[in-house]
């Protein structure tokens, strides 16, 4: 009986030192995880914070809210670039 005591106690002393290590690695994965989000969130800010100052300057440059302007604007750049591809790949 104690040596079904004891191997029990044994099997469940390595279940125990499989979880703790499953532990670590899970700590640490974590811990690379918050640092690649924390990266993320500051890459995020300074995005957004160059977009706030493009769209900015594009309202100052275009210096209009009439919304025919603004889509004969945006039709005459979008055939602009298109007339630039074909001239760049033909």
């Amino acid at each position: 009986m104690l040596n079904q005591q004891d191997e029990a106690l044994d099997d469940l002393d390595l279940a125990v030192n499989r979880v703790g290590v499953m532990a670590e690695e899970i700590h640490e994965e974590l811990g690379q995880q918050n640092k690649m989000l924390t990266e993320l969130d500051d890459d995020l800010a300074d995005a957004e914070e160059k977009l706030g100052l493009v769209m900015g300057k594009l309202a100052k440059l275009l210096k209009t809210k009439n919304k025919c302007q603004l889509g004969t604007i945006l039709i005459l750049c979008l055939i602009a670039l298109i007339l630039f591809f074909l001239v760049l790949y033909t």
